[in-house]
């Protein structure tokens, strides 16, 4: 699991994501304090698994097709999936009928889109953003647990 740096990846998924949208949300505080964004940080540890690491792996399966690491095509695909995964999250969240929620449902389903309803509110110009930043930091993760194509030049010994 660690060896194609899987681990690290949806790590690195989580806690970058939910550091960033913690960063922008705290941002548009009247007077922001680090106390605030330190709870604000820990909500989004909270609220923001599930999400991102969705993200992640839509993220991953779409670059693995284009088989890149170039950093700006990260970027701007990471963008565009969790601006594209946020809107369906929240959309979804929204229709939801209220009445079947109870009990475990109802706490699997605010895990599940307590992110994005979250991110939707505090103002949708923040998930590009996120998506962005976090994508570009997924893609050196991913570039440097890479391993290049082994030729048999390379495995034959020197003797």
């Amino acid at each position: 699991m660690t060896r194609r740096g899987t681990l690290a990846y949806y790590l690195a998924a989580w806690v970058v994501g939910c550091f960033i949208s913690a960063a922008l949300f705290s941002s548009t505080a009247e007077s922001p304090t680090v106390s605030m964004f330190l709870v604000t940080y820990f909500f989004a540890l909270m609220g923001g698994l599930v999400g991102l690491l969705l993200f992640a792996f839509f993220l991953r399966l779409a670059m693995r097709s284009l088989g890149t690491h170039s950093l700006w095509i990260w970027a701007a695909v990471g963008a565009g999936i969790f601006s594209a995964l946020v809107f369906l999250l929240a959309m979804a969240s929204e229709k939801r009928p209220e009445a079947w929620w109870t009990g475990v449902p109802l706490r699997i389903s605010n895990l599940l889109f307590a992110g994005a309803t979250a991110v939707r509110r505090t103002g949708f110009w923040q998930a590009p953003i996120d998506g962005a930043v976090t994508a570009a930091v997924l893609c050196l993760v991913d570039r440097a647990f890479a391993r290049p194509a082994e030729t048999s030049e390379t495995r034959q010994s020197p003797a």
